[in-house]
């Protein structure tokens, strides 16, 4: 399940992006092995608690080697976009994430979400990864573009592409959709107002249909998959069978 505090976890701050000398970290590491918490060294020292326990956990696996400031490393776009697909997936955090990719800050992972959930582009040096613009669109098919992500096991990255919108568009509606509704998609900007988010009957019977569809090509594509899987296991086995009957023939 995608997680619904994306972007306002509080440990990222200007804080995060201090440059640390060996001596300092060493100090707060030297802090932690005499029985002070991290949590104790964050409220009295200003240091973000999981930024220790990072330093703490590279002392404990490369000693103080692994503190040093290495060269900048470049990421490839499908790099990034991996690790925030792996956060958008849920079960995991900013750190977990970094350890797993060796990746030395853990707000580098949050700016390549925060980026990513604007529908801005995951750049390096050499290579872009051109994410789609936001387009202006109307309440009933942000509603639509809603459902369809809903009946399609929360699919983001697909609406983005069936819809041709922003993927920072769509992760807005759904939010807003599940904690609101229909109504909570209205425009109530300015002279764009829509009519106080209120629908006809046929648009609501014409997006209950096409939520329905949705949901039906979604399903059906799964037990499209189910049985081409099952047809091949049939092939399997008769295949095994057909050879155990050769070598069976082969000995008389």
């Amino acid at each position: 399940m995608l997680k619904s505090h994306l972007l306002c976890e509080c440990f990222f701050t200007v804080q995060e992006a201090t440059r640390y000398s060996e001596e300092d970290k060493l100090f707060y590491i030297k802090l932690v092995q005499d029985g002070m918490s991290a949590n104790a060294i964050e409220r009295e020292y200003g240091v973000k608690r999981d930024q220790v326990l990072q330093w703490v956990e590279r002392f404990n696996t490369g000693g103080i080697d692994a503190l040093r400031r290495r060269p900048q490393r470049t990421y490839t776009p499908e790099l990034m976009l991996e690790v925030v697909q792996a956060y958008l997936a849920g079960g995991t955090s900013y750190p977990q994430l970094a350890r797993q990719y060796n990746i030395p800050n853990n707000s580098v992972i949050f700016q390549w979400v925060k980026r990513y959930t604007s529908g801005k582009s995951l750049k390096t040096t050499r290579r872009t990864t051109r994410m789609k613009n936001g387009r202006k669109t109307e309440q009933v098919e942000r509603i639509e573009i809603a459902q369809w992500v809903i009946a399609n096991e929360m699919d983001y990255v697909g609406a983005t592409t069936h819809f041709n919108v922003s993927y920072g568009q769509v992760y807005a509606w759904v939010k807003k959709f599940k904690q609101g509704g229909p109504d909570a998609l209205a425009d109530r900007r300015g002279k764009a107002k829509e009519a106080n988010g209120q629908l006809t009957e046929m648009e609501l019977k014409d997006l209950e249909i096409k939520r329905l569809k949705a949901r039906l090509a979604h399903v059906s594509t799964e037990v499209a998959v189910l049985k081409k899987l099952q047809e091949f296991e049939r092939m399997d086995v008769q295949q095994k069978k057909n050879i155990s009957q050769f070598k069976h023939s082969r000995k008389k």
